[in-house]
């Protein structure tokens, strides 16, 4: 499974606060700026006026300089990266106001995920569609593919028929769930796919207040990972029964039939190695057997799909694992890659690499 993942690879001025109205993404970007001549200090003047605010919010609210100075340089970072993708200013504004609104609340009054979340689409605000409007300026797109997307549409007769569908993938940043929507949505059915994704997703990003805003858009199966289950020891007991109320719930929603899941069985991001470069974090083959065994007994046939992200260059994780939330974050721009590959033999793989060869 590795080495085909590794071959995959190879392929690949508003109230600063307000909440975003719900708007199509065709308005995310003015083909001129005739409208807007001085684009670029229009953002800067709305980065001011998010800045002014930050520093009120870390006097009444007690923020540390830490976590200021994390937000400051990644919006800081953030505004550069649209200038240079040529944002409507208008847009920029509603989306920064939104995202700073959203992690001051966050603070205050910490979102709580359910076991299963479903994305927050109704109301005032799409979070879904603004945590892809968020993201969008740091794709190069024209440098970006997505590679066997002909898949795609066998994926979604499997899923019409009452199939399930599971992505075994790497996972590179925090916004790969957005990357893999942006990289879909060229063609509407396609589109509609990505909306359909449920992430199995790790605590980090149903704690940590930069992350929140974001995962409240997704369809979310919530577990602790691996790597941090065992922090703090007098936790774990309960991580572990959330963990199997996970699983419960998965194997509801196989039964069900239908359901297009992504996961990272590695149990985290990649990270880079001592010369710098990334390397794919090797999948746990207790939770790839889990998900199989769970597929076995839900009456329902499901289909696991390799797939390799290349999204490292945005906001890549830090070099070293950590125990603690609120991690630095780059807003650089940099091209996305997706390959998607055939279905494949998990048991096959499972029994090592021989078996696999022949799949």
């Amino acid at each position: 499974m590795m080495q085909g993942l590794i071959l995959l690879c190879g392929l690949v001025g508003s109230a600063a606060f307000a909440p975003m109205q719900v708007r199509p993404t065709t308005t995310w970007r003015l083909a001129a700026t005739k409208d807007a001549p001085d684009a670029g200090a229009v953002m800067d003047a709305a980065f001011q006026q998010v800045a002014e605010q930050i520093e009120q919010a870390k006097t009444s609210m007690g923020l540390s300089e830490g976590f200021v100075g994390i937000l400051d340089g990644f919006l800081k970072e953030y505004v550069e990266s649209n200038k240079e993708a040529g944002t409507d200013p208008k847009v920029f504004s509603q989306v920064l106001g939104t995202m700073v609104g959203m992690v001051t609340q966050q603070l205050q009054d910490p979102y709580k995920f359910s076991t299963f979340h479903q994305s927050v689409r109704d109301g005032p605000y799409d979070l879904y569609q603004w945590g892809n409007d968020f993201f969008r300026p740091l794709v190069i797109m024209e440098q970006s593919r997505l590679e066997g997307k002909e898949l795609l549409d066998d994926i979604a007769e499997k899923l019409a028929a009452g199939d399930n569908v599971m992505f075994l993938s790497n996972h590179q940043t925090e916004a790969d769930p957005q990357v893999i929507s942006l990289l879909f949505e060229d063609n509407p059915a396609h589109a509609a796919l990505a909306e359909k994704v449920i992430c199995i997703a790790g605590h980090r990003v149903t704690t940590d207040p930069m992350a929140i805003p974001f995962s409240m858009g997704r369809n979310l199966l919530c577990i602790h990972s691996k790597k941090h289950i065992d922090n703090p020891p007098e936790e774990k007991e309960a991580k572990q029964k959330q963990n199997m109320e996970t699983m419960n719930k998965l194997g509801e929603l196989l039964a069900a039939g239908g359901q297009l899941l992504w996961v990272a069985p590695s149990g985290g991001r990649d990270r880079p190695n001592e010369d710098g470069e990334f390397v794919i974090s090797p999948f746990d083959a207790k939770s790839t057997s889990l998900f199989q065994l769970l597929g076995l007994k839900s009456g329902k046939k499901l289909h696991f799909h390799p797939m390799a992200m290349f999204t490292h260059q945005l906001v890549p994780p830090p070099k070293e694992v950590r125990k603690e939330l609120g991690e630095a974050r780059s807003a650089k721009r940099g091209a996305a890659r997706i390959a998607i590959g055939d279905s494949v033999n998990v048991s096959a793989i499972l029994r090592g690499p021989s078996s696999a060869e022949a799949v």
